[in-house]
């Protein structure tokens, strides 16, 4: 990682997580907005009786905003009357392996980014970032859990590695896919870090081979690479508009970098694989090589403090920028890699910080949002768990960047007229009740109530 990160102008919803966000106005002015029943269709296809799915999808959807934590509480809560269905309606919802929950995630993404007015100016970068997180938990029992290391606390944790693939358009961040993975471990008779007695007794569910939820179980064993290759394939594919891919050191690898170069994207990141052979001067050598041979060719830059050393060399035939820094002349050594050899230093730190956005919405959605929280041994129920998060982290930002008058020019083209109306609307109504509540003080016999109908009337 860069030794500069610079988040000023990125989203960070917990200032705006208050109670205004707990009112039932945030759900009429703000979901509405994405018009949820556009994805009914992929949910009529498994389930065609009952209680409409998206209801209680839109109902799972409020549960941070109304202090409510999960299905159990809601029940017993005030709120429930509001909507009076049974708990085994939510559980059979989240638990059905038959619902395609990545494309939810991406219809909701759609219709965001069809209402959201796109920047024309030539300077706004639009990216797809990668990362992973630890998500812990804390039964064996959990359905595909495995011992997975988590590199901030420097151990193994029981639980899943999250891969996350999200999308900055220029002002906002938002996640549009993500796959769990597990770790098999090095010990063979522990498989996947697991006593024996303790993965003979993880939940197993059998499901259908041609459902969605068995494809997310064949990602569990995957590779992070291969899922990432697949993740930038299906957003091309799906019309999701981004120039491109940033990950850290980890993600860097030709596989990742030829699959975005074939899609039309270009790559920056991080770059760690010692052994690498690049070609320079018609030579091979490895990047630690080749910034002793370029040693001399050291600059400055004034604007991050950094030292710096830019290189063109050929990777198996392609031509990429390897950017040698360090903050100070006795600093680390760093290397970022980057397809774009039209950019030059400064531009290309600035696109690449903006990977830090994705370890924010790790942050926020873990503190907010409960990310990760959920108990159940169902592994189709960690994935729509997981899903609803993401859809409300996507309700947050637009919230946020609505109200956020330095950006309003830019947000909402077709529903930004419909939302100031709303506003002023609700302005004028708190002013009329003002203004009657102070005739009645002051003229007793005056009836208030038939006054504020007649003028409604």
């Amino acid at each position: 990682m860069l030794h500069t990160k610079d988040i000023k102008n990125l989203s960070e919803l917990s200032a705006t997580f208050c109670d205004t966000h707990k009112k039932s106005e945030f759900f009429t002015n703000y979901v509405s907005i994405l018009k949820l029943g556009k994805l009914h269709a992929i949910f009529q296809s498994v389930k065609q009786k009952g209680i409409s799915s998206l209801s209680l999808l839109n109902i799972l959807i409020c549960f941070p905003f109304i202090d409510t934590q999960n299905v159990h509480r809601f029940i017993g809560s005030k709120w429930h009357c509001f909507a009076n269905y049974g708990k085994d309606a939510y559980y059979r919802l989240k638990k059905n392996p038959k619902i395609n929950w990545r494309n939810f995630l991406f219809g909701v993404v759609k219709q965001m980014l069809l209402k959201v007015s796109q920047s024309d100016s030539e300077n706004t970068v639009r990216a797809l970032i990668f990362d992973d997180t630890p998500i812990a938990k804390t039964g064996h029992k959990i359905e595909g859990v495995s011992r997975v290391w988590n590199h901030v606390i420097g151990r193994s944790i029981l639980g899943y590695q999250l891969l996350v693939m999200g999308y900055y358009d220029g002002v906002l961040f938002i996640p549009i896919d993500f796959s769990f993975h597990r770790e098999k471990g090095n010990n063979s008779k522990n498989l996947y870090g697991l006593k024996p007695k303790h993965y003979r007794e993880q939940y197993k569910k059998k499901v259908c081979k041609q459902s969605a939820g068995f494809q997310r179980r064949k990602e569990l064993n995957s590779s992070k690479i291969a899922a990432s290759v697949k993740m930038i394939k299906r957003a091309v594919k799906k019309g999701v508009i981004a120039d491109y891919v940033l990950t850290d050191s980890w993600f860097t690898c030709w596989e990742m970098v030829k699959t975005t170069i074939d899609n039309g994207l270009k790559y920056v990141g991080m770059f760690s694989k010692i052994k690498t052979n690049f070609v320079f001067r018609a030579k091979k050598m490895t990047y630690k090589e080749i910034r002793v041979y370029n040693r001399k060719q050291t600059k400055r830059n004034k604007k991050f403090n950094l030292y710096y050393i830019r290189t063109v060399v050929e990777w198996n035939g392609m031509p990429v920028v390897l950017y040698f820094t360090r903050k100070g002349k006795h600093g680390k050594w760093k290397v970022l890699l980057s397809t774009d050899l039209s950019a030059n230093f400064t531009k290309t730190v600035e696109i690449y910080q903006l990977r830090w956005s994705i370890e924010v919405f790790f942050k926020e959605t873990k503190q907010l949002l409960n990310l990760g929280k959920s108990q159940s041994t169902d592994f189709d129920v960690q994935v729509a768990d997981t899903t609803i998060v993401m859809v409300q982290y996507i309700f947050l930002s637009i919230k946020k960047r609505i109200e956020s008058y330095q950006t309003l020019g830019k947000l909402f083209e077709n529903t930004k007229a419909e939302c100031l109306e709303v506003r002023l609307h609700q302005r004028l109504i708190a002013l009329l009740i003002a203004i009657l509540t102070i005739v009645e003080e002051l003229f007793p016999e005056v009836d208030s109530r038939k006054m504020m109908t007649r003028m409604i009337a």
